[in-house]
């Protein structure tokens, strides 16, 4: 069953589940995380990098609509950490549900008109949209050592969201992924 974040969200958040989210880059990966969802009755986020996305080629996305389609489980096939509108112009032409435009990185103003502009683009054809608000650490080996944090104000989120339309929201609690020097 193939839905977008927005409504695959709206139930967990209505009957109090968590929806684990899995980055792929290969079939083979995505029928695992398929099997195990399934064998769990659990729904699940397809979550692919613009990078993976060029790996693995744009005609895999019909294999993948069409295998999350026919699932009795809840799928969602998410654009993950896109950092341009033509990429999310892109997965929306390939078949994702949900798209992220990462504009973390843009001043705040900068990053509300490329979220709201994504939305009126991706909601005009039922796709769900991400933003991000704040930085959570990089994995370019050069940034490490020099990479600040920035944390999400909640006054900024609910701001934010507000004044784009997003859907869902990626902030900065505390938390980071990356690559962590000795």
């Amino acid at each position: 069953m193939l839905l977008n974040m927005k409504d695959l969200l709206c139930v967990a958040n209505k009957h109090n589940f968590a929806v684990p989210a899995f980055n792929i880059s290969s079939y083979s990966m995505f029928s695992g995380v398929m099997e195990a969802s399934e064998e769990k009755n659990s729904p699940v986020i397809i979550a692919i990098h613009p990078d993976e996305l060029r790996h693995i080629g744009v005609d895999m996305i019909v294999a993948i609509r069409e295998r999350a389609y026919k699932s009795k489980i809840p799928v969602c096939i998410h654009l993950d950490h896109g950092s341009s509108i033509e990429q999310v112009i892109l997965a929306i032409q390939c078949g994702f549900t949900s798209v992220m435009i990462d504009g973390s990185r843009l001043p705040f103003e900068e990053n509300v008109a490329v979220c709201k502009k994504v939305c009126e683009l991706a909601h005009a054809v039922n796709v769900s949209v991400e933003g991000e608000l704040g930085t959570i650490g990089s994995t370019d080996s050069t940034e490490v050592a020099n990479q600040v944090i920035i944390y999400t104000k909640p006054e900024d989120a609910a701001k934010f969201v507000q004044q784009t339309g997003v859907d869902t929201l990626a902030i900065a609690i505390g938390t980071c992924h990356g690559l962590y020097p000795a």
